[in-house]
């Protein structure tokens, strides 16, 4: 082999290798262009549905929609006349003997237990058949499988409370409370034993129940 032959040869070679990183360089160019079109379409995908307060506003509504009466209609009966005056309060002195009423509690008295009104204790009714529903038969409960059946129904974490099993039996507690309502649910799952009962909580305040 003569030299120019071998130099002909190395150039050829060092041309073909320049080529090839050529090719290359532009597969990659082209890679990492198709990686930020899909890092872009991953972005663009819409997040999660509605939020989860407003989701477990609408399920207690539905879920107490049947215990809410209906507005009385007004009738005729109902508007004032015009042309009659309300009553006043007399306007004598007081006797005495009589003080005015206050409603301002002795500091003696004992705090009185809060209870459930008529459409609260529907509602309590109401949530307590479908908890029950979707707990009993639970084969060996465990906190992991209650608490999934909950969120299920719509009752999400910020709602659940002293969520703990024991011994095979689970218990937990649902702070049902909006708007100065008072309802609170009291849950123990134990497969066929599983109850749930509705209790009144004070409307202000941490959720403490048991106290």
């Amino acid at each position: 082999m003569t030299l120019n032959r071998f130099f002909m040869g190395t150039g050829a070679a060092a041309l073909a290798v320049v080529a090839l990183a050529a090719c290359g360089s532009g597969r990659g160019g082209e890679r990492q262009r198709n990686t930020v079109h899909a890092v872009d379409a991953r972005a663009a995908v819409p997040g999660p549905g509605p939020d989860a307060q407003v989701a477990f506003m609408e399920m207690l509504e539905r879920v107490g929609a049947p215990c809410v009466p209906d507005a009385p209609a007004v009738t005729e009966t109902d508007v004032p006349d015009p042309a009659e005056r309300p009553p006043t309060r007399p306007s004598g002195p007081l006797p005495v003997d009589e003080k005015p009423p206050t409603d301002v509690p002795s500091p003696t008295a004992a705090p009185e237990r809060p209870t459930l009104n008529g459409v609260e204790a529907c509602e309590g009714r109401a949530h307590g058949e479908r908890v029950l529903r979707a707990l009993t038969g639970l084969n060996r409960p465990t906190a992991t499988q209650v608490r999934r059946k909950l969120n299920e129904l719509g009752y999400t974490d910020f709602r659940v409370h002293g969520l703990k099993a024991r011994r095979g039996v689970v218990r937990f507690w649902l702070d049902l409370r909006v708007m100065g309502g008072q309802l609170a649910l009291e849950g123990t799952v134990a497969g066929k034993e599983t109850t749930v009962k509705a209790f009144a909580h004070p409307a202000e305040g941490v959720f403490r129940p048991g106290r």
